[in-house]
């Protein structure tokens, strides 16, 4: 049965620093993408403009 396939562990996953340091890494380039760059452009508009666009 489909139980009995499930029980071994097909997979052994190891959770190294390296590992580690390139998610944060990753959510840290994530996060200056996704919060700069869209203040950045806000920056620029004026702000009857911003008000305007909603």
């Amino acid at each position: 049965s489909n139980l009995q396939t499930f029980r071994e562990v097909a997979y052994a996953f190891r959770i190294t620093p390296a590992i580690v340091g390139a998610g944060m890494a990753f959510a840290l380039v994530m996060g200056v993408a996704g919060g700069l760059l869209p203040s950045l452009r806000a920056a620029r508009l004026s702000i009857a403009a911003a008000v305007r666009e909603g």
